[in-house]
């Protein structure tokens, strides 16, 4: 929801942090990967090949002074242009807004989105990765359902367990863990919120 947009990127600032500059990762590479363009860092969660997206496509112009530079309004507008739109959060229910969105800005809005269509039992050609009408549609019906409210347990469920299948599991499992099960709890509690403003 709309609504929730400040909330829920105040709990992504928070899991994200400030400024690092770690070589092996690739999100710190004005290219995309270890040793690929400039060694630049993240700030706020803004990977390198982000920021250079944001300033016109120039990774010449993307420097480490640059990255530290982010500041939260900057980190606002690109989370909105970039992450929260894409993943039509305007739209979706409380909660999963913020399952989607926290999980799309860390692993990517296309695997955010796919595992929201497989949760709600989309198949096929309709795991698109795009959070269109038909999936919007299927969302509601599946939060209006008897079992809607197991909806945000099994998209952490199915969160943790991408995450322990990823190369870096090892060294950052524990943080990602921790982040999902804030995750599950702020979107349990916007979810909670809304209805008792529904039922009032």
């Amino acid at each position: 929801m709309q609504t929730n947009f400040l909330t829920i990127t105040d709990f992504t600032l928070g899991a994200e942090g400030l400024y690092q500059c770690c070589r092996s990762d690739g999100g710190n590479w004005t290219g995309g990967a270890q040793g690929h363009g400039f060694l630049v860092g993240t700030m706020r969660g803004i990977s390198a090949p982000t920021m250079v997206r944001w300033t016109g496509g120039s990774p010449a112009a993307v420097t480490a002074k640059a990255m530290q530079s982010i500041d939260v309004p900057t980190f606002r507008a690109i989370a909105r242009a970039f992450y929260w739109r894409p993943l039509s959060c305007d739209l979706l229910p409380a909660g999963i807004d913020a399952m989607v969105f926290d999980f799309g800005f860390n692993a990517g809005i296309r695997i955010a989105a796919r595992q929201l269509q497989a949760a709600i039992g989309m198949k096929g050609m309709a795991l698109d990765g795009d959070i269109g009408p038909a999936t919007i549609s299927a969302v509601l019906d599946a939060v209006a359902a008897p079992t809607g409210s197991r909806l945000i347990g099994l998209l952490a469920d199915m969160q943790a367990a991408y995450y322990r299948n990823c190369r870096l599991f090892p060294s950052c499992g524990e943080g990602w863990i921790d982040r999902t099960i804030g995750r599950e709890a702020l979107a349990n509690a916007l979810a909670q919120k809304a209805a008792k403003t529904a039922a009032a």
